[in-house]
Formats: C-alpha cells, sequence, structure tokens
C-alpha cells in the first residue's frame, strides 16, 4: 500500500537539494569555529560535512553550514570530548546571502 508523502516544513532557513533522496535539507548559517590543536582526517566524519582546514600555527579551521544552535551545540560538545580548546565561533555572511540571492 502506497503511504502519502509528508511534505517538509516550511523552517525558514536556506535549503539545498538533496538528489539521492529527493528531498530539502536546510542550509541554516555559515560557521567558522577555530580550535587550538589538530585532529587526523579520521575524525573528519564526525564533522558532518564541514571542511577542515589544518593552520601552519598548529591550529584547526572548522567551516560550514550548521542548521540551528543544536546542531551547533553538538559540533562544540564534540570538540570538547576530543579535548581541544575552542579559540572562536564566528557565523559568516556569505557574499550570495549578503546580496540578497
Amino acid at each position: 500500500m502506497n503511504q502519502p508523502k509528508e511534505k517538509p516544513h516550511d523552517t525558514g532557513l536556506l535549503a539545498e537539494p538533496n538528489k539521492e533522496k529527493n528531498l530539502v535539507i536546510p542550509k541554516g548559517q555559515f560557521f567558522e569555529i577555530l580550535v587550538k590543536g589538530q585532529l587526523s582526517g579520521i575524525w573528519a566524519g564526525w564533522f558532518e560535512g564541514m571542511t577542515i582546514e589544518y593552520l601552519d600555527n598548529g591550529e584547526m579551521r572548522i567551516s560550514g553550514y550548521i542548521v540551528d544552535q543544536s546542531a551547533l551545540m553538538g559540533i562544540l560538545n564534540k570538540l570538547v570530548r576530543l579535548n581541544l580548546t575552542l579559540i572562536s565561533i564566528n557565523e559568516i555572511k556569505k557574499p550570495e546571502e549578503k546580496n540578497g540571492q
């Protein structure tokens, strides 16, 4: 028996299509998180699609879209569990967001 498909509710956030499942996934806001210390590449999966950049001074920048404050806290909790020192968290307005595109 075919079940009716539920429509995703409007969160008011930016969204991007997920081609695999034909769903709309909220993008959220773009953040850069700077931490003291660096992780090996095997931990990248813990940060769910975020970009990890290793800086020359021994710091690491984690950046990407975070859906909401709960997801942000999840990432920060992971950093705490890995014993990394938080330096800064910045919400970055991407150029396409500034122009209303």
